[in-house]
């Protein structure tokens, strides 16, 4: 291990690790619904407008989130792709760079807080761990608000441990990003941990290099010229509206259906933090031992202080999303290091609990494997091989933390996460063809357009999800049924109409103006998952000999 992890390799086997992880199906897994689709849409808009201040999708301004992403965003396709493509890979390489930050800058303040063994193995384990790898392949902020938090964190681990003015300006950086990626996230988390250590320890003078002045100042330019722009631009409806709008709503109530009770996100422990659940408990109790010990005390009280008193407001929020605690688990990824290097010496009920909780994740890890391919058109085939082959690999890690062997239990944990997104995003949903209803039916319309050679004015659908407009393009019209009927109706050229048939009901005029001069037609099955209801698709081809 010590020549494994000696010098840069270290810092290279991580950041390879988290990259592997989150690429998983960053090039097989159709847009997503609804976020993912809005901001890919939102950049696409930026880039064929050439407005990077304000945000919109399609016609209506979007005044949720600060512009950090959708630059990067930007970047990443003007680079590597281009808008015209609607490749969303490339709307998602900035989340693939924000979780290699993520797990580097554990390792970093890893560094200075345990062993660089023991922080290492945090690193990596965080790296392909089933949250983070999840949002570093989806193109929306979390993963890139987990990296910029957490290398804000680790820059005040150094000032901690007397790091000076680069650590600070580090910090400062990072804490602006965070507001122009996420708003009050970053400052939230760093804040409330900062005050919950001076509460504690009754002192803050190691918080002094924060103080000189560039820092402040370089997080001052990152953040204000672009709230100032959208301010002028919107007449102060941006920050009116993303804060009543959208932080306001999360703040009182479970908005947009997602409320939940507190205790959601420790629920959703033992499934989101594999493979570091296996060694959560011997960590946690390595952690108590820390805190009666006067040179461990104080790297014991950093992690906690990261760790609960940002958890417990996420917990009391109303509204409840998995990857709301993401920044956190950079913390509880190091305890699990922590525990991983005391495995020998873990009392035994620290070890079963882990064990318990690390299968209990593993099986809903699985899970999701068959009931991807059984319910929604994929291989069962391949859903049971893909859920063995993973669960053979996490049963032999539990194995292997019952028998207190560390290396192999690590090894088996880093195949099994690796293996497991794979499996599910490179493989398992990808098969699972009635959960691609947009990219379907964009296919579907434009082999008919191909086949009659007609070039049609508009894309006019009821089916109203974003990906649809990501996978046809900004002047598709998302239409109520009746008024889809009455824009084919009113069309003089060739038009595109895409009918949700779970959201038509018995309007026979509509349906019959919908069927009159169509000249190809096609139907495609699946599952709308926003709506959570099964639904067809109608792709009609109206108007062609008039449009010839």
């Amino acid at each position: 291990m010590d020549q494994l992890i000696a010098g840069q390799r270290a810092w290279w086997i991580i950041g390879a690790l988290a990259a592997l992880a989150a690429l998983a199906g960053v090039f097989t897994i159709q847009p997503l619904d609804r976020d993912e689709a809005r901001y890919a849409q939102a950049t696409a808009q930026m880039l064929e407008s050439g407005d990077f201040v304000e945000i919109n999708f399609q016609d209506a301004p979007r005044h949720k989130k600060p512009v950090g992403i959708y630059w990067m965003q930007a970047v990443a396709v003007g680079l590597l792709s281009d808008a015209d493509s609607r490749q969303i890979w490339a709307y998602r390489l900035p989340s693939v760079i924000g979780a290699m930050l993520a797990a580097l800058g554990c390792f970093w303040a890893g560094t200075r807080l345990m062993s660089r063994e023991a922080a290492f193995v945090a690193a990596a384990l965080l790296a392909v761990s089933a949250l983070l790898a999840a949002e570093g392949g989806i193109a929306k902020t979390d993963a890139m608000l987990a990296g910029l938090s957490t290398m804000a964190m680790a820059a005040l681990v150094q000032l901690r441990y007397g790091g000076g003015r680069s650590a600070a300006l580090i910090f400062w950086a990072m804490l602006g990003l965070g507001v122009l990626v996420k708003g009050p996230i970053t400052p939230m988390v760093a804040g409330l941990t900062i005050g919950a250590l001076a509460i504690w320890e009754r002192r803050i003078d190691w918080l002094k290099p924060l103080l000189f002045w560039p820092g402040p100042v370089l997080a001052t330019l990152i953040i204000l010229p672009w709230f100032i722009a959208i301010d002028v631009a919107t007449g102060g409806n941006f920050i009116r509206e993303a804060f009543l709008d959208d932080l306001a709503p999360k703040l009182a109530s479970g908005d947009e259906s997602h409320g939940a009770w507190p205790g959601y996100h420790l629920l959703l422990i033992p499934l989101l933090t594999l493979p570091f659940g296996f060694f959560l408990l011997p960590g946690l109790h390595r952690i108590w031992t820390h805190l009666k010990t006067v040179e461990t005390a104080p790297a014991a009280r950093f992690l906690l202080a990261w760790i609960i008193p940002s958890w417990i407001v996420f917990e009391l929020m109303p509204t409840k999303l998995p990857h709301y605690v993401l920044p956190l688990y950079p913390a509880l990824a190091l305890i699990a290091g922590l525990g991983w290097q005391a495995l020998r010496e873990a009392p035994v009920w620290s070890r079963y609990g882990s064990i318990a909780a690390g299968l209990v994740g593993g099986v809903l890890f699985a899970a999701l494997m068959i009931a991807g391919s059984l319910t929604y058109g994929g291989s069962a085939v391949t859903g049971y091989v893909a859920a063995a082959i993973f669960g053979l690999l996490v049963l032999g890690q539990a194995i292997e933390v019952f028998r207190k062997r560390a290396a192999t239990a690590l090894a088996l944990a880093l195949c099994a996460s690796l293996g497991g997104h794979f499996l599910l995003r490179g493989v398992v949903i990808p098969g699972a063809s009635d959960l691609n209803l947009s990219e379907r039916a964009a296919a579907a319309a434009r082999q008919m357009i191909a086949a009659a050679g007609q070039t049609p004015e508009a894309y006019l659908s009821s089916y109203t999800e974003p990906s649809l407009v990501f996978a046809l393009g900004t002047e598709t019209r998302l239409l109520e049924f009746a008024e889809l009927a009455d824009a084919v109706s009113a069309a003089e050229g060739p038009v595109i109409s895409i009918e949700d048939s779970s959201r038509s009901g018995a309007d026979i005029t509509a349906l019959n103006r919908l069927a009159a001069d169509v000249c190809a037609v096609q139907e495609v099955a699946g599952y709308n998952y926003s709506r959570g209801r099964e639904t067809v698709l109608i792709v009609r081809l109206h108007n062609c000999e008039q449009g010839g």
